[in-house]
Formats: C-alpha cells, sequence, structure tokens
C-alpha cells in the first residue's frame, strides 16, 4: 500500500461522515512527503473534504495564505476558518486547469505551481472569470505558504455577479467582495538566487544580431532561465524577444490579453515596455527553477523620482522553456490596485505613459 492510501485509510477512517469542523487545529504533520502532499489534495477519495485536508496540511502558526481578494490568512485556524465558508459559499465556481501542474525542486521542500481558469457554472452555463495562478511552498512537512493570484476586476464590474445562483433558503447571500488588500502581507526576506550565466551565455550574447531569429539560440535550458531573469537582460526585451519560438511560444498578460509566435510578442512587449517607466518587480519570495520551469512571486513597484517606491500591484510569473526557446509565458496579477487614483499618479510620476489606447490596440486586435 503506498504512502498515499496510508494517509487516505486513516483519515477517512477518522473523518468520513463527521461535519466539517472550521476549529479543527492538526498540530502534527500528515507523515506525506512533500511529493505526496499535491496529490493526496486532488485524490477523488477525498470528495468534498479536500478544503479540509488542504487546511490539515497548513503549518498550524507560520502559515500564510495570500488571496487576491481577501488578502492573507496567517496560521491554520485562520486559513481554515476563511477557506472552507467562503469555498462553501462560492460552490458554482470551479477551477478548471489551464496547464498540467508542476512540483519544482526548490532545495528547500518543494513548491507547486497550479495554473487554472475560473469558471462559474450556472445551470448548463458556463461564465470564464479569470485565469489564475496557485503557489505552494512545502517545508518540513506543512504548507508554510500558499498564493492565488488573479484579476478580480471580473468581480468587481457593475452587475458581474448578478447571475450567481441564490443562496440555498434560509442562508446569507454572499457579502459584497471586499477591496483589494492593502496590508498584511509579510515581506520576503529569504535568498532570491539568480543563476550566473556561463561562458556559452555570454558569447550568445556578444554574437547576437537583434532581429527576428528562426532557428534556436543553442543555449541550456538553465542559460535561458539565467538570461530571462538576470538584472541586467532581463530588462532588455528585444534579447528576450529572439528567445521566442517563432511561432510557438505564448505570452499570457491580465491586461493585454495573449500573444502567440516571436514576432507578435515582440511587437507587443517591446512597444509595451518601452512605456511603463521606472517600475521594480520586488521579489516576494524565492525564484525557483527545476529543469525547463521556473516561477517568481513579485510585487510590482514604483520607482518615483526621489527614490522611493510605491506598491503597484501582486503578482507571479511563470516561464517554460524547451529546445533552446522561450515556449510560454504567463504573468498573472490583480489589475484591480491599479485603478486606484493614486497608484495611478504614482506610475505616472514614475515615467509611464501608458493609455487606454494602448490597452485597445492589443486587446481590441
Amino acid at each position: 500500500m503506498s504512502t498515499i492510501d496510508n494517509y487516505m485509510e486513516s483519515y477517512l477512517a477518522d473523518r468520513d461522515g463527521a461535519p466539517i469542523d472550521i476549529d479543527r487545529l492538526v498540530e502534527q504533520p500528515s507523515g506525506l512527503s512533500h511529493e505526496d502532499m499535491p496529490d493526496a489534495l486532488v485524490d477523488p477519495r477525498l470528495t468534498e473534504r479536500g478544503l479540509e485536508v488542504m487546511a490539515d496540511f497548513m503549518h498550524p502558526k507560520d502559515s500564510v495564505y495570500f488571496d487576491a481578494i481577501y488578502g492573507p490568512q496567517h496560521g491554520q485556524k485562520n486559513i481554515r476558518g476563511w477557506l472552507i465558508p467562503v469555498m462553501q459559499e462560492i460552490s458554482f465556481i470551479k477551477f478548471e486547469p489551464t496547464a498540467e501542474p508542476v512540483f519544482l525542486d526548490d532545495g528547500m521542500g518543494g513548491t507547486t505551481v497550479d495554473e487554472w481558469m475560473m469558471v462559474a457554472e450556472m445551470g448548463d452555463q458556463r461564465l470564464p472569470l479569470s485565469r489564475g495562478i496557485s503557489v505552494r511552498w512545502y517545508r518540513d512537512g506543512w504548507i508554510t505558504h500558499a498564493a492565488d493570484y488573479y484579476d478580480t476586476n471580473s468581480f468587481r464590474m457593475p452587475g458581474a455577479m448578478a447571475e450567481a445562483p441564490p443562496p440555498e433558503a434560509g442562508a446569507d447571500a454572499p457579502a459584497p467582495i471586499p477591496d483589494w488588500p492593502r496590508a498584511g502581507v509579510p515581506e520576503y526576506d529569504g535568498p532570491v538566487v539568480v543563476p550566473s550565466l556561463s561562458p556559452e551565455a555570454e558569447a550568445w550574447i556578444e554574437s547576437r544580431v537583434p532581429g527576428p531569429k528562426s532557428a534556436p539560440s543553442g543555449l541550456s535550458s538553465a542559460d535561458i532561465h539565467a538570461l530571462i531573469h538576470s538584472p541586467v537582460y532581463g530588462e532588455d526585451f528585444d534579447l528576450q524577444c529572439d528567445l521566442m519560438h517563432p511561432t510557438d511560444s505564448i505570452y499570457i498578460d491580465p491586461i493585454f490579453g495573449d500573444f502567440k509566435g516571436q514576432a507578435d510578442i515582440r511587437a507587443w512587449l517591446t512597444d509595451i515596455m518601452g512605456k511603463v517607466g521606472n517600475i521594480r518587480f520586488k521579489p516576494m519570495g524565492p525564484l525557483v527553477i527545476d529543469g525547463d520551469v521556473s516561477v517568481q512571486e513579485w510585487e510590482q513597484m514604483a520607482v518615483q523620482p526621489d527614490g522611493t517606491e510605491i506598491f503597484m500591484t501582486r503578482g507571479a510569473s511563470v516561464r517554460k522553456v524547451s529546445d533552446g526557446w522561450i515556449t510560454y509565458s504567463a504573468d498573472y496579477f490583480d489589475a484591480a490596485p491599479l485603478m486606484d487614483e493614486d497608484i495611478q499618479k504614482a506610475g505616472i510620476a514614475a515615467g509611464s505613459t501608458i493609455t487606454a489606447e494602448d490597452v485597445m490596440k492589443y486587446r481590441g486586435a
């Protein structure tokens, strides 16, 4: 019998048929490995108890769950007391995978990346709401960090959820969603290790002729990730586009939409990134690179003329490489804070010149 089977047998013998207890506190780790825990969470034997098990896996004290609408919850009991009632309230919303889930060996336990589309199911209708990503850190037998990044504007539009199923008889109507979270997100003070460029990567940069590329770079996946995240070459967007596959690369952005192929990605990325002004992506977690995949959580900061930095939004970026190309790039963040007047002023002070016409130029294409 596998470790997961043993866990399920013990858990279901204890909990199957028992009411969901939002005051429950689990103080001993499950005994599952970090690789087994993500598989256990999607085990079909759990049925509706998956949320309980996810809360069980959160560290009793040293865990944080960040959600783009509700902000951060600290500690297992607070996470359980928020997660289960909220997810029960929005049970008509489903999370449909948009990519294969990934377990990344981060050298500290493990990081999982799940990309999904949030869909409201109302009778025979499906209403896509927002594309998002879930990032989890596994440490010492627990989940210590969980974050769901997605654009909440689809919920904030007038009447956006007017067609949501009515509450069951005797139940309260769902409360209006809160304003975007402004406080309580722990600073990240751990290491962010960007790999050094190899002599082969340095030679490629020296010999590179900017412009459309039809042949792969010949660089290893490690070198491409090093270039993507380099503090110097990571902001050379023409160079980044040289590494995009001519036809098969995909770039996903919550504001501007989806782009495919080197030429379309280059046209958009070099245009728009030249208009964002002086911004910095402050790491909110380790840079995790494992084979062909990397993920980085961040806060986008507007750097003011006096050098101070003002928060703009939070998010995470995923990059995938294959056969010497960047084949997949996705940035997930909440655009709602960017509608805030003070944040817009900070962006302008940082040199941003992006307009609504810039968005429609690509979004409306």
